[in-house]
């Protein structure tokens, strides 16, 4: 079982509330933060709602970056990699004790949202007892939990399109707008994206033939047995 909270902190409980400050319009939104293997903070993140020039003179003058590098720019964005500082490492590193794992963030003016999954109830305990500890404020949006058959369900589902599935469902690859691209569920999954894809095709095909069998018997060529 999965249990899967939506919080709302502080800017200060992450990264960049003194980029925020200066330049309250800032959107800034980062995919797989950190996993429960305490792995670094990942450096990329996606800036819209401000201008490069002015975000890039607040974000260099913000103590919760070291060194700023402009990776690509698109409609309305740009993708940076930033070398974070230490302490923004350590909040990100202990926010996620074993069983847990932030999987998106997105920040503004306002605070951080952060999407995370725990592997138990107990962990949201300890998530919270942190932000207070640390005298961070914090809204509690969402919380939902998922239960999952295991390996050899009744769907037919092999174990690696199973995994893939829930981990991409986890991660909010199939939300609308989506909040994870094929390439991080990959990284997650230590796969290629075209391993992924494959899988993903392979899972729904799957789920589509298990589901329209359950409904009514249909031959490969989609005419209906009954007719």
């Amino acid at each position: 079982m999965s249990i899967f909270g939506e919080f709302r902190v502080p800017p200060r409980a992450l990264a960049l509330s003194e980029t925020f400050d200066a330049e309250p319009t800032t959107v800034v939104e980062i995919d797989r933060l950190v996993a429960s293997d305490m792995e670094s903070l990942t450096p990329y993140f996606v800036v819209s709602g401000v201008s490069n020039a002015a975000f890039e003179t607040a974000a260099r003058a913000d103590d919760s970056i070291d060194t700023l590098h402009r990776m690509q720019d698109a409609e309305n964005l740009t993708t940076y990699r930033a070398t974070w500082g230490d302490h923004v490492e350590s909040l990100a590193q202990e926010y996620t004790s074993d069983g847990t794992s932030i999987l998106k963030a997105r920040g503004d003016a306002n605070g951080w949202g952060l999407r995370i999954r725990f592997d138990s109830q107990a962990r949201i305990g300890e998530f919270t007892r942190f932000l207070r500890d640390r005298g961070f404020s914090f809204d509690l949006v969402r919380l939902h939990k998922m239960t999952y058959a295991k390996t050899g369900s009744r769907f037919g589902l092999t174990p690696k399109q199973q995994d893939a599935l829930v981990t991409a469902w986890q991660m909010g690859y199939f939300d609308l707008p989506r909040e994870a691209s094929m390439a991080a569920v990959a990284e997650e999954l230590g796969i290629t994206p075209q391993s992924l894809s494959d899988r993903l095709r392979r899972a729904h095909h799957t789920l589509i033939g298990d589901t329209l069998r359950a409904a009514m018997p249909i031959d490969r060529d989609g005419t209906s047995k009954t007719e």
